[in-house]
Order: C-alpha cells, then structure tokens, then sequence
C-alpha cells in the first residue's frame, strides 16, 4: 500500500472531487483509494479550514505533505500567504490549479510573477477538473514511491494529532507515521512526557490492521497509557528509543526569513514553531546576525533522521509565517 500525503490548499468542492470527506477540525481530511495490479494506492488530502482566520491548520496541513495542491480563484492577500508559506515549508512539489469558472479571472502573467518571487517558479500552473487532478497524482504517487517505501527504515516515529476515549476501546491516538513501522502488541513511549504504553490496536482506512507505516495515518487504541501523558503534537516512539528524536527546550538555529516578510528577529521577541503537527511558542533570548537562540514554552521535539524545516511563525506579522529554519542545534 502507498500513500501520497497532500497538502491541499483549496476548495472543499475540488477536494471532494477527489477523495471523501473524513474527520473535520482545524484541518479536514479526505482520502481516495484504489485497488489495481500493482497494489493499494491512497491519496490522502490535508485541508487547512479554520485558514485565514488561524495559521496553525496551515502550518499543520504543510507539516504533514509530501506534495502540495493549491487552488487559485484570485489573486489576493490570502494568496500571498499561500505561496510564502508554501516556499517557507521546503515541500518542493507541487501543482497551481487555476479555477476561471463562476465569474473567477486570474491574470496568469501577475500570478507567475509571484509564484517566481517566492521560488516556486518549478510548480506547474494548470487549468484541472477534480478527475484529471486525481490521476495527475496518481501519477505523482508512483513518482515518489521509492522515497516514500525508505521512510519505512527509519525509526518509528507517529505526530500526535487527536486523543481521546472510547467506551469499551479505551484511550485512542489518532496521528501520521512520520517514519518507520508500528505493529500490534508494541510497547511504546509518548514524547516529552516519557508515558508509556502498550498497542492494543491498529486502524488505517477504517480497515483494522497488523502494522502501520511511515504515511499512514492511524488510528492506535493503547492499553495502560495515561491520557494525561498525550498533547497535540506529541510523539510517539518505539519503549527502548533514545535517540530519534531532540527533546528541545532551547534552540540554536539558523533564520531564513520567507519571501515579503518585514519581520526582523530580536532579542524577547515571541515567535510560533511549526513541525510534525507542533507549534510551540518561543521566546528569542539572543540574535547575531541570521543565528537565534530561542528558549520554549513547552518543549520543541524534532526528528533526528529527518530534513524537515522548522517553520516559524510571528502572529501580529503579515504574512504570519516570518522565515523557517533547516539548520538547528540542540543547547538544552
């Protein structure tokens, strides 16, 4: 079985053309399979809904795709935050589909000049109905799936995205295999707060299975875990693992600021980071030059085994994703 996880930034209309409509909360869900020859395929859609009004399903939604989606009815501020924050996440896959129907009109030429402002200047720019879009990735699907199948070999890492208990079942964690495999029966650990537990069970598609794999996102009923030792953006590791993820709770790192943002880091200045479902707030305790260090609220755990961009975020600035950082150092 294969799974392209797709940021996708557009209408519910377009999005159900693709795949169906499953769970909704800041982000909404929806999943196409097909069965052929060659095997289970699945597109899973990630939709930011509370965006503009909140970045974190934004920042949520991009955090967890391999290719992104993005649905261009006009050109406007929201657009621009789009596209910064497309550039800023690092996914560098993706296509603009242009909708010029129901009086919409976009100015291709005003619209290629921004995409070639912030660096997406590679993304394909089409006109696509919701069934050509679905086989355009399918396509991508099987483009990508030798650097989806390595994935599998690194350590078991699942983002935490929801909890909560159901009768007769118990405690239920529902999030995406960031990377490796987890089966039934494991025994695993919850990060930062050390919690253990064991799985009792595994649904993926609804379909209850034996094992999980990086792309999945999964559904695990635990046995003796405490709901106390779950947040959003917990992670979820193999009980013997020491060393997959960081536990930050200071950080060097290296800003890049996105394309357009005015936004100059400085010394008690707060900022938003973003990856694997978190989004941690931080407080710069020093600045020299583009390198910051920052000291967080609550712990900031990143994936050692992985090359995936800190997104950073400052909510009174427009746009609110300020810059990313893809060169970060543990201090404490």
């Amino acid at each position: 079985m294969s799974v392209l996880n797709i940021t996708f930034l557009g209408s519910d209309e377009l999005a159900k053309g693709i795949g169906k409509a499953s769970d909704k909360r800041d982000v909404e869900s929806y999943v196409y399979k097909e069965n052929n020859e060659s095997g289970v395929k699945i597109l899973s859609l990630v939709r930011p809904v509370s965006f503009p009004d909140k970045i974190k399903g934004l920042t949520s939604s991009l955090t967890l795709g391999d290719f992104v989606v993005l649905e261009v009815k006009n050109i406007d501020a929201n657009l621009g935050e789009l596209l910064v924050a497309c550039s800023s996440s690092g996914i560098s896959d993706g296509i603009i589909v242009l909708d010029n129907m129901g009086g919409n009109w976009v100015d291709l030429s005003q619209l290629k000049t921004l995409v070639t402002q912030v660096g997406l200047e590679r993304w394909v720019i089409k006109e696509f109905d919701a069934l050509e879009l679905r086989q355009y990735l399918l396509k991508i699907l099987d483009s990508k799936e030798d650097i989806l199948i390595e994935r599998i070999k690194n350590p078991l890492v699942i983002a935490v995205d929801q909890y909560f208990n159901v009768k007769g079942v118990g405690l239920v964690v529902i999030g995406g295999v960031r990377s490796g495999v987890v089966s039934k029966h494991e025994q695993v650990k919850i990060l930062p707060s050390g919690g253990t537990g064991v799985v009792r069970s595994l649904q993926v598609m609804d379909d209850d299975v034996e094992q999980a794999k990086a792309g999945d996102r999964v559904g695990i009923a635990l046995r003796n875990a405490d709901e106390s030792s779950l947040s959003q953006g917990s992670l979820v590791v193999q009980i013997n693992d020491l060393d997959s993820v960081e536990v930050h709770r200071k950080t060097l790192l290296t800003f890049k600021p996105a394309a357009f943002a005015r936004y100059e880091p400085a010394e008690n200045g707060i900022i938003h980071a973003a990856i694997d479902l978190q989004f941690v707030v931080g407080r710069i305790e020093s600045v020299n030059s583009e390198n910051i260090i920052v000291v967080w609220e609550t712990p900031l755990m990143i994936r050692k085994n992985s090359s995936a961009r800190i997104l950073i975020c400052q909510l009174d600035a427009k746009p609110r994703i300020i810059g990313y950082s893809n060169d970060y150092k543990l201090l404490e």
